[in-house]
């Protein structure tokens, strides 16, 4: 081999060498989501190539999305957006699935259930509904789902029994309701659970009691756990109101009122989350480039290999000449 070849192949071998790209794997996305919501169903049901992370309180999961132990966060889209505005760095990724929000009762409590019916319609007939939704939701639209039907009170029971008549007697009614999940509900400065579900609350504690002639009647948001009202025992309370969207799965255990808010689940983003495009891209994969690993032990590099190969090349390309 003369020379000048052998001396084009080093310097190939060279560009080739310096122009390798790192490689990439590829990687399945992580999810955070609060555990035993819709959020984590449809994670569940539709997104089973995603690492899905559950966790006890959707802060905790968006405090995983800014530390990078999660790429995403999955929730209600208003809960999402107050997080957003609340935070530099996070953004809304999209949304997906419409669902309803409602009031649970104990099955069977016909009664209760009926009182609340005609409250919430009520305060969505006159108006006072759209005050409510703009303290909590500014200018933002939302058409409000109308799921009535022939079996949906329009008055409230004459002869109150059951729970219903409980709360009537004790002049109060007791929501159970999961705290942390602003700006649903949350505890301001003072402990008191504030929001749009303790606004929408106290609404329908004020028509129930004027409905019934009493003057004094009180409503109470008592912290429950978001499993503890799955559960649906209604032990020390007397209707779970906290952001719970109306399922078939859940109906099997609970009454639902007609919805009183409607909205979609949305999907949360930090400054390094991949870029998607949808919910669907969730199902697959994305390219992260490899590490680049910095040698620490005295082995040369691929450079000094084959300069050390072109002068050992020349060498006896002399000889042979």
């Amino acid at each position: 081999m003369k020379f000048s070849q052998i001396l084009t192949v080093v310097i190939v071998a060279c560009v080739l060498a310096s122009a390798m790209p790192a490689s990439a794997a590829t990687m399945n996305y992580k999810l955070g989501v609060q555990s035993g919501t819709t959020s984590d169903v449809y994670a569940a049901d539709s997104l089973a190539n995603a690492e899905v992370s559950g966790f006890e309180t959707i802060d905790l999961a968006i405090e995983a999305l800014k530390l990078g132990d999660v790429d995403f966060v999955l929730g209600d889209l208003p809960t999402l957006k107050f997080y957003q505005a609340d935070s530099d760095g996070l953004s809304i990724a999209g949304s997906f699935s419409e669902e309803d929000f409602g009031i649970g009762v104990a099955p069977g409590e016909s009664d209760l259930l009926a009182a609340i019916n005609v409250a919430l319609g009520e305060i969505v007939d006159s108006g006072e509904y759209d005050t409510i939704f703009a303290a909590s939701f500014g200018d933002e639209i939302v058409v409000l789902t109308d799921d009535t039907d022939t079996n949906t009170a329009t008055a409230y029971p004459a002869e109150p029994t059951g729970r219903l008549a409980d709360v009537l007697a004790d002049e109060e009614l007791v929501f159970g309701t999961d705290p942390y999940y602003p700006p649903f509900e949350s505890y301001d400065a003072d402990n008191n659970v504030v929001g749009f579900d303790a606004d929408v609350a106290a609404a329908i504690g004020a028509k129930i009691g004027a409905a019934y002639n009493i003057t004094n009647f009180t409503v109470t948001m008592h912290e429950k756990t978001w499993d503890e009202l799955l559960a649906f025992g209604y032990d020390d309370y007397h209707a779970t109101l906290s952001a719970m969207t109306k399922t078939a799965q859940r109906a099997e255990n609970t009454d639902f009122t007609r919805a009183y808010y409607s909205s979609k689940q949305g999907i949360l983003a930090s400054a390094d989350s991949p870029t998607i495009s949808g919910v669907a891209d969730l199902n697959g994969t994305y390219e992260v480039a490899d590490p680049v690993v910095e040698e620490e032990d005295d082995s040369p590099s691929v450079a000094l290999v084959v300069s050390a190969l072109t002068v050992g090349l020349i060498a006896v390309a002399r000889r042979k000449n």
